[in-house]
This record gives structure tokens, sequence and C-alpha cells, in this order.
């Protein structure tokens, strides 16, 4: 049986950041860019969020 959603993902960003996509939302725990649409724009946001992105880690 399929499994649609399996946890969250992560990427690093440039800065250290991690962006994670959700089920519901996509978020930068660096800079605190969000986006909320379908999961696999989500997935694109962040990977490419990830990259460009160089916040540091919020402590």
């Amino acid at each position: 049986m399929p499994s649609y959603f399996t946890g969250p993902i992560r990427y690093r960003s440039e800065g250290g950041a991690i962006v994670i996509v959700e089920n519901l939302y996509a978020e930068c725990a660096g800079c605190g860019a969000e986006n909320y649409s379908d999961y696999s724009n989500r997935r694109k946001w962040a990977e490419k969020h990830a990259e460009k992105c160089r916040a540091l880690p919020r402590r």
C-alpha cells in the first residue's frame, strides 16, 4: 500500500540552516521563508531555496 506522506524532508542551505518540507507547508529555519503550495511545488521550492539561502541557523 503506497504512503502519501513519509515524513518531513530536510535540505541544508548554503548558510547551514535547514529547509523543512512538511505535509502542509515548507519553511526555512534560517530566514523564515515559507511556502504553502502543493507538495511537489513545495519540494522544488525547498530545494531551490536551500541552494541560494545564506541564512545561518536560528538559535
